[in-house]
């Protein structure tokens, strides 16, 4: 079935260089639906196929060597012609190493064909939101918890793209869409177009490169670039996402450094709450300007993301101060109940120790909550039960709400105090 050359009356220049709605593509097995965006390399767009399902085609369109004629795709001059052509053989080959990589972490691809001129794959379609959308408007709530896991998923992604010696590219938060699972899929490869600007002096006038995302090494052309410079890409991403701004621009730390000046890069390390630590300081290592100084590869980077453990769930008013305040005050008044009676033969009676004066003046808790915690005598079983109910309590609550506070010293405090034993600080926890 042939595509009616029908002209284009679209006000906005990227959606007027776009097929129209009720184009059909590839004899009638694809019928466009709705412009989605256009890049310096190609047009997406929504469709549906022959058995009525909603996919995403992707059609070729180098806009800096081609413009459309009706619906077809013709190059811009004769000059032009070969250097299109190139790109399109490309794009097929990209859309091919694509249709290889089958993983649940990255989108698939359904078909490839040529029409109009030009070429085109149909892709899934994910239901969901770019982490782009995620940063600006907030579409998912990024916890710390959620943040990790989607790293830890996307890296195993990336991990099975290396395995097969391709690289991405362009990871970059526009790039990385989560599903209606909860799921992170890796989308729209760079590979073609890289390969393209190297063939083509036009082209190099075309963003290839994106600022805060790209390594150094993808704005010098012919630079070795291999598996770390993913990783780069990754890490710039999941910084933006954390932090709510792109790291520096690869190229001005590049030359702060040759200028022997500090690193305008600021480490995650030790600023960032709710974090593991070694999460943060992996994504540091991955973010290192020299591609030497890098993470290698995203197995030994999922290495450290696992070794680091699950984030910190945030405070939440279900556990908040006022709460653990309640709870030690309840455990206490439990603590204070005479025992139940019992018959005790042939033992004698004990007299209970006499708790001592406090030493010191009562101090400030760091939580600023009042958290006094009276000597007592010996503790049995169940009483040593009920101590370190107190204790978790206590301590759960001070690393969510204070993060950094000494916990060993607040548990130490807390089961001597309740146990009988001299604390040396009066009967408040330090």
């Amino acid at each position: 079935m042939t595509n009616e050359n029908v002209p284009i009356d679209e006000t906005d220049a990227d959606v007027a260089q776009g097929l129209r709605p009720g184009v059909v593509l590839n004899n009638g097995q694809f019928k466009i639906t709705k412009f989605l965006a256009s890049g310096g390399f190609g047009i997406t767009y929504l469709a549906l196929d022959s058995l009525d399902r909603t996919v995403v085609v992707k059609e070729c369109f180098p806009a800096a060597l081609c413009r459309r004629q009706g619906n077809l795709v013709v190059p811009l001059s004769t000059t032009s012609q070969d250097q299109f052509m190139s790109v399109v053989r490309l794009f097929v080959r990209e859309a091919k190493a694509m249709s290889k990589l089958v993983h649940p972490g990255i989108v698939g691809v359904h078909q490839i064909f040529e029409d109009n001129d030009t070429a085109y794959m149909a892709l899934d379609l994910v239901d969901g939101c770019d982490l782009m959308d995620v940063i600006e408007q907030k579409a998912i709530d990024a916890t710390p918890d959620r943040v990790v896991r989607w790293l830890r998923h996307v890296l195993d992604a990336v991990e099975f793209i290396h395995a097969h010696d391709v690289l991405h590219r362009d990871i970059s938060p526009d790039n990385i869409l989560i599903d209606a699972d909860d799921m992170p899929i890796l989308i729209d490869f760079g590979a073609a177009r890289e390969h393209a600007t190297k063939a083509s002096r036009a082209l190099t006038t075309l963003r290839v490169v994106k600022d805060g995302y790209s390594p150094q090494e993808f704005y010098v052309e012919g630079s070795a670039q291999n598996s770390s410079s993913d990783l780069y890409a990754l890490g710039a991403t999941f910084y933006h996402l954390i932090t709510g701004e792109a790291p520096p621009n690869s190229q001005a730390r590049l030359a702060a450094l040759a200028e022997k000046r500090d690193d305008p890069y600021v480490p995650l390390r030790g600023r960032m709450k709710g974090y593991p630590d070694g999460f943060l300081v992996a994504l540091d290592l991955a973010l290192a300007v020299l591609p030497s100084a890098r993470l290698q590869s995203a197995q030994a980077w999922i290495a450290r993301v696992d070794a680091a453990g699950p984030a910190l769930p945030p405070l939440t008013a279900e556990f908040d101060l006022e709460t653990i305040r309640d709870e030690v005050k309840r455990i206490t008044e439990e603590i204070d109940k005479p025992p139940a009676p019992v018959i005790v033969h042939e033992i004698a009676p004990q007299t209970p120790c006499e708790p001592p004066q406090s030493l010191l003046p009562p101090q400030e808790d760091p939580l600023g909550v009042d958290l006094e915690l009276p000597i007592r005598r010996p503790l049995g079983a169940p009483r040593l039960a009920t101590a370190i109910l107190l204790v978790t309590a206590v301590v759960s609550g001070a690393i969510h709400a204070g993060g950094f506070l000494a916990t060993e010293r607040i548990a130490a405090m807390a089961i001597l105090s309740l146990s009988g034993q001299p604390t040396g600080g009066g009967d408040k926890l330090e």
